[in-house]
């Protein structure tokens, strides 16, 4: 059976994002949502199996009956089992279509392999050794932390209360279902790790620095992934040892809101911050995202449960909008919900801005399976805003259109403000991931996708993306800084990891550790290691540490790698002087 398939969060995805290695996060992504009567089409009953395939694989999921999923579509949580059926074609933005995808679907009676087995059958070694079970530098006894930050989403929430109990988290006060289980994961690791062969063992860091530092200074295309889930410091120091080994790095903006940075490149954006929302906001738009599962306090903290200067009596001073192709979380929530067919945003939007520039009589009668009247009366509610935002989501740049989609958003409120005001803010995922692209942009002029090989910086997504270098199999060496490509890359791309030497800086263990050949492991930002992290609106926010630890930072490991490259090449250099190669 043909159907098309779509991605995104689920709150149990999320809540097993740091548990990545046990049953719980196998599950939660191994399952897809199918309209009752597509399983009635099947012949499957919910917690049967069917087998999903596209032209690169085909993967078991275990299905899920759920009404809110359109007919003919099949929608999955993002992680390893949606991205092996991906393609790498990134149609020259960086990011690949995580969305909209032809697949045939049947029935099966095979099951669903775990994550790590997943993994394994791409090439990699599953990770063997034993981990931590408390955190590293919690005293014993009861001890309670105020004003922590949260790490975990866009939204960097600065009011939590952190409780400890014999080396745990016990609770996370006014933490969100996501952020608690973040801060209460177990399984780092303390010491580095190498692989030999098939067989893991434990080291120390002088050891692991200098191997890694070798293979960096020895390679001739290296990559340097992540940085999203790290402090604005350690960034600097990464595109400082990307132009010492004249490698390409990148962040996760490439392939989450890259082409949502493009599209600003082009229009400019006209954005505003989440303390304007609150005091402000009576229209909120929620376009092709869906926060109460990717994050769950946004509504109550910046939209929509919560008083603000200009608006009194909170919930009841606004209108809430959700535009998605189903009846998401968010939208069961909503004032409005304009249910839209996949693929459509880009005509919706247009069609918006042509009824609010009153131009609305050229319309069809059905734009993008939503009725001319509806987009009419839509239009009047935008216009009679006193300040309305656009909150949009990766529902715009994981299918086709990609950054196009953005622009036409974009243009949108440039009509809207016209007539009143109107702000557009990305609804970004991880919680520096904002803070990247301040970073990158200051520090080299570019966002993302960056490659030093010419030894100044050069910038263009589709050839100088993550994703690009790896399929285009260009790569040698992966640095991959505090991110999952395991998780989150397409198949093709994952599988170039096991052939390289990819060395991972990540406290945990994650779906790119298998593929590694070393793992660093840094200390927790909002833990036991402090830094500068970007809210999702731009707001740079201190993350201090409530824990003190013996584990390095992020930064201080980048920098003893920085220094040792420069030591290895320093000597190569006096080497080959010494042998005339360079007379």
């Amino acid at each position: 059976m043909k159907m098309l398939m779509s991605s995104g969060r689920t709150i149990e995805q999320g809540k097993a994002l740091y548990h990545k290695e046990a049953e719980c996060y196998s599950r939660s992504t191994s399952v897809c949502y199918l309209h009752p009567m597509d399983m009635m089409d099947l012949d499957i009953e919910n917690g049967e199996t069917v087998l999903v395939s596209s032209p690169v694989s085909s993967v078991v999921f275990t299905a899920i009956q759920s009404p809110e999923t359109p007919r003919g579509i099949i929608y999955m949580p993002l992680g390893p089992y949606c991205n092996a059926l991906l393609t790498g074609n990134t149609h020259s933005t960086g990011a690949p279509d995580f969305k909209g995808i032809t697949v045939d679907v049947s029935s099966t009676t095979d099951t669903s392999v775990s994550a790590t087995d997943l993994m394994t059958e791409l090439g990699g070694v599953p990770f063997d050794l034993p981990t931590a079970d408390k955190v590293p530098g919690c005293p014993d006894g009861e001890v309670v932390v105020q004003h922590a930050v949260c790490p975990m989403c866009g939204c960097v929430c600065d009011d939590l209360e952190i409780h400890f109990s014999n080396g745990k988290v016990t609770e996370v006060v006014n933490g969100c279902t996501l952020s608690a289980e973040k801060f209460k994961a177990a399984g780092r690791l303390l010491s580095p790790a190498v692989r030999e062969g098939d067989t893991w063992r434990y080291t120390d860091y002088d050891e692991a620095i200098t191997k890694t530092a070798l293979c960096l200074a020895r390679a001739k295309r290296p990559l340097l992934y992540g940085w999203s889930s790290t402090s604005a410091e350690a960034m600097q120091v990464g595109i400082e040892l990307a132009e010492e080994v004249g490698g390409v790095i990148d962040n996760c903006s490439s392939e989450c809101h890259g082409p949502t940075v493009l599209a600003i490149q082009e229009v400019g954006h006209p954005g505003c911050t989440l303390g304007q929302v609150k005091n402000r906001a009576d229209v909120v738009v929620y376009w092709a995202c869906n926060p109460q599962v990717a994050h769950p306090r946004h509504m109550s903290r910046y939209t929509t449960y919560t008083t603000g200067y200009f608006r009194k009596e909170g919930r009841e001073d606004r209108t809430i909008i959700v535009v998605d192709i189903r009846e998401s979380e968010t939208a069961k929530l909503a004032d409005v919900f304009l249910k839209i067919k996949p693929g459509s945003d880009f005509a919706i939007f247009n069609a918006l801005r042509a009824i609010v520039s009153g131009k609305g009589d050229i319309l069809p009668d059905e734009i993008g399976g939503v009725e001319k009247g509806q987009l009419l009366r839509l239009g009047d509610i935008l216009l009679s805003a006193q300040f309305g935002i656009f909150f949009t989501g990766v529902g715009l740049t994981h299918s086709r259109g990609k950054y196009k989609n953005v622009r036409a958003g974009i243009e949108l409120i440039d009509e809207l403000s016209r007539h009143t005001k109107y702000a557009l803010s990305p609804l970004k995922g991880h919680w520096n991931v904002d803070g990247t692209c301040h970073i990158f942009s200051l520090t080299t002029g570019y966002p993302f996708a960056i490659d030093y090989s010419r030894g100044i910086a050069y910038y263009n997504p589709g050839e100088t993306s993550g994703i690009d270098l790896l399929e285009r199999n260009e790569v040698d060496c992966c640095l991959v800084v505090s991110t999952d490509i395991g998780a989150h890359f397409p198949r093709t791309s994952i599988e170039r990891l096991g052939k390289i030497h990819t060395i991972v800086l990540d406290p945990y263990v994650s779906l790119t550790t298998p593929f590694a050949k070393i793992q660093l492991p840094g200390s927790v930002i909002g833990v036991d290691a402090e830094g500068t992290a970007y809210r999702m609106d731009g707001i740079p926010i201190h993350v201090r540490k409530i824990l003190d630890s013996s584990v390095p930072s992020d930064k201080e490991i980048l920098e003893r790698i920085l220094s040792e490259v420069r030591r290895i090449k320093k000597e190569q250099t006096e080497n080959d002087l010494n042998s005339g190669e360079l007379m």
